[in-house]
């Protein structure tokens, strides 16, 4: 049988490794041919996220037989767009393989039983971790703890004051100056109210 491995994190600090090996090592182990490893670096509950998206594409042209992940919630946290997705790969007959829990046919009573309460399991983990992460915010506020970007201290104003009134762009101060513009628009206000300070200096002199 012809697999596609897919592993998903959903930030850098979580590690894609310890997906990959399993799942590479259950695929030898079953003698499965792999296809291709596709990954993704974004929460489940984004269903286009891009490896997803080739993944699913893929599939609808029936380039394998089936799908390989770690846990289900590797795949969706939203029980509608798991049955959205079991639905498609049925559509498609390509089956998802489970290294926790093995082979789900979406078509067999048990099958719809096991995806339904799984899928109902990961998506009640995702609204508990969101709202603890709420609640973590409003006891923050209500401490009086400032929340958001910490406020970089390495930005040499000056210097970009000096770039602006030269008539450099935000743009190429970003490049040469490598710092993101983003983090440079955050100052903005800041650097053109001393460029105003400056030209009523040079004006007053």
């Amino acid at each position: 049988m012809k697999v596609a491995i897919y592993v998903r994190v959903s930030t850098k600090k979580q590690d894609e490794t310890n997906q990959l090996p399993r799942l590479r090592e259950m695929a030898k182990n079953r003698g499965f041919e792999v296809y291709r490893e596709y990954s993704d670096e974004a929460s489940a509950k984004d269903a286009n996220r891009p490896g997803w998206q080739d993944l699913m594409l893929d599939a609808s042209n029936h380039l394998f037989d089936a799908i390989l992940v770690t846990k289900l919630d590797r795949v969706m946290r939203s029980l509608v767009q798991l049955n959205i997705t079991m639905d498609n790969l049925n559509t498609y007959g390509v089956k998802l393989i489970c290294a926790d829990m093995g082979e789900i046919d979406p078509t067999t009573p048990m099958g719809k039983v096991q995806m339904q309460i799984i899928g109902a399991i990961a998506e009640w983990e995702r609204e508990i971790i969101v709202q603890r992460t709420r609640e973590g915010i409003e006891a923050r506020k209500a401490k009086g703890v400032h929340l958001g970007r910490k406020r970089r201290d390495d930005i040499p104003i000056d210097t970009i004051v000096t770039l602006r009134i030269a008539g450099n762009s935000w743009k190429s101060i970003s490049r040469d100056l490598r710092i993101p513009k983003t983090t440079l628009l955050r100052r903005r206000e800041e650097v053109e109210n001393l460029i105003s300070t400056r030209s009523e200096k040079e004006v007053s002199e």
